[in-house]
């Protein structure tokens, strides 16, 4: 049912298409940097949330994960657009063509970015470790082989050595690199299939997660 993963992504790019395509080139620039921005936020902050939430509550179990990075990308999101409404109000003009092609092309980039972040996250939802009938399956390639939670992941490790870099021991400088064992999937798989059998996760100290 690999179809049917593929289907969603799919459907999730159209519907951008369509809600966005008529914003314009900067309509459309601006809501890029906003659903980027706030993807890069979510991804980088929401373990070290999480961990802190389970301090106090140590037979917590990771269903935590997933609300909370969507629960950062919507807040980061909402803020993001508010404020650039407000500093935006007046749109710059392009050529007719040049701004309703570019509309639709940035549409779709950020429908894209969206499947990515997306296909990310699905890996730390609280299910089995093959779920939605088997299409999610963490070991392949999903989407046509485009892979667009792999592509997340490698852009989310390349930036957390710039500008969404987090302070470190000088003695470990890669501490708190995002995953940078490349270990995500697996960690998470594993997770999953605690999960499906019915085991309860427990949360260790920070830095042992």
């Amino acid at each position: 049912m690999e179809i049917l993963l593929s289907g969603v992504f799919a459907l999730i790019i159209l519907v951008m298409i369509a809600v966005l395509g008529n914003e314009g080139l900067w309509g459309n620039a601006i809501m890029l940097f906003n659903v980027v921005t706030a993807a890069l936020v979510a991804t980088n902050f929401w373990e070290p949330i999480v961990t802190k939430l389970l301090a106090s509550q140590p037979g917590g179990v990771f269903i935590w994960d997933f609300p909370v990075i969507w629960g950062l990308f919507s807040g980061t999101l909402l803020v993001l657009r508010t404020l650039t409404d407000l500093a935006s109000r007046v749109r710059v003009r392009f050529p007719r063509m040049l701004d309703r092609i570019g509309g639709f092309v940035l549409a779709f980039w950020t429908g894209w970015v969206l499947v990515c972040f997306t296909a990310m996250t699905l890996h730390t939802a609280p299910l089995s470790k093959n779920f939605l009938f088997g299409g999610f399956k963490p070991e392949q390639r999903m989407f046509f082989g485009l892979a667009p939670d792999r592509q997340w992941l490698g852009f989310m490790q390349k930036m957390s050595h710039g500008s969404f870099a987090r302070s470190a021991p000088a003695d470990k400088p890669d501490a708190y690199l995002f995953d940078p064992n490349g270990e995500f999937m697996v960690k998470y798989a594993a997770r999953r299939s605690i999960m499906e059998k019915g085991v309860m996760v427990w949360y260790k100290k920070p830095g042992q997660r």
